[in-house]
Formats: C-alpha cells, sequence, structure tokens
C-alpha cells in the first residue's frame, strides 16, 4: 500500500469529509441499541426522498 501525499486542496476536501462522517456517526448514536437493525435505523434517520 503506498501512501498519496494530497495537494492542499485535496487535504481539505478530506478533512471536510471526515468532518461530515463525524456528523453522522453522531446523530446516528443514540438510536444504536441492542435489538434495532441496520434497516430500522435507516427507516428511522433518512429522509423519505432519498
Amino acid at each position: 500500500m503506498t501512501i498519496t501525499l494530497k495537494d492542499p486542496q485535496g487535504a481539505d476536501g478530506m478533512r471536510v469529509a471526515g468532518r461530515l462522517a463525524s456528523e453522522v456517526l453522531d446523530y446516528l448514536t443514540p438510536f444504536v441499541v441492542p435489538g434495532v437493525t441496520t434497516n430500522d435505523c435507516c427507516q428511522t434517520t433518512l429522509p423519505c426522498n432519498l
């Protein structure tokens, strides 16, 4: 595996993607409890128009 160095624009894009991923995980955390399936979680949290 090789490491690809990013230019400033690529690094900024990765930073934004990481921030969004963090926000999604923080939002979903209260819904992840024993007995709740992945499908239940998706049905509860995703808007109908996706």
